[in-house]
């Protein structure tokens, strides 16, 4: 036996886009005299993007609102993502090992115009589904990302797994009852029954999956 249906993020789990991120936050912070790092990076990785958009205008103390900085912000990622969008190591393999025994959705706190700059040049059937933030009323660290994944699987949370990057993602998905195998890059995650963590997606497997599985 194994989990019923896998749910993997986006940003930086399966799309390599979080150098494409800090890139486009520090340009946009730099026109308003605020010198974005690896700091900010990390506190803001995850998002939601209105959170993100919030946390710039206070650090930039100008006179723009958290929803004018999501517009910048927007606007330089669509760019970059329209052009190159690159995947993570492994993830072209990790997904389609786990196709051969579940389905497999793609769900992400990006707005949906930003997921579909990302993977206009994946087939249309590569994902059973993808789920933007524009899907949900509340998108992560909210559950409601992940349980309107499962409802569209027609399957409970806790027959799915959830790959993610970022503590912001693993909340959702814990939230909603899921699984999780965390591929961490800039945070630190602690492991528990629910949560494991692994060092890559090159790492996942039928046997990692199913051992996970029998061991909740």
């Amino acid at each position: 036996m194994t989990f019923k249906a896998a749910f993997f993020d986006m940003d930086g789990l399966f799309l390599d886009s979080e150098p494409q991120w800090h890139q486009s936050q520090q340009e946009l912070c730099a026109r308003y005299g605020y010198s974005w790092d690896d700091e900010d990076q990390r506190i803001c990785i995850g998002g939601p993007l209105s959170r993100v958009g919030i946390y710039i205008s206070q650090m930039c103390a100008h006179d723009m609102s958290g929803a004018d900085v999501v517009e910048e912000l927007t606007q330089l990622m669509l760019v970059k993502l329209s052009s190159k969008a690159t995947l993570m190591p492994g993830a072209l393999d990790a997904v389609n090992r786990v196709r051969e025994i579940m389905p497999v959705a793609l769900v992400s706190a990006s707005p949906r115009n930003l997921m579909d700059a990302a993977l206009s040049t994946l087939p249309d059937e590569f994902f059973s589904f993808t789920i933007s933030a524009d899907d949900v009323e509340r998108t992560k660290p909210f559950p409601d990302p992940y349980l309107e994944a499962a409802k569209r699987m027609s399957v409970e949370p806790g027959e799915c797994v959830v790959f993610e990057d970022s503590l912001t993602g693993i909340s959702s998905a814990q939230e909603a009852g899921c699984a999780v195998i965390a591929v961490p890059h800039y945070v630190e995650v602690i492991e528990s029954r629910s949560v494991k963590v692994a060092k890559s997606l090159h790492d996942v497997n039928a046997a990692i999956l199913q051992d996970f599985y029998i061991g909740l």
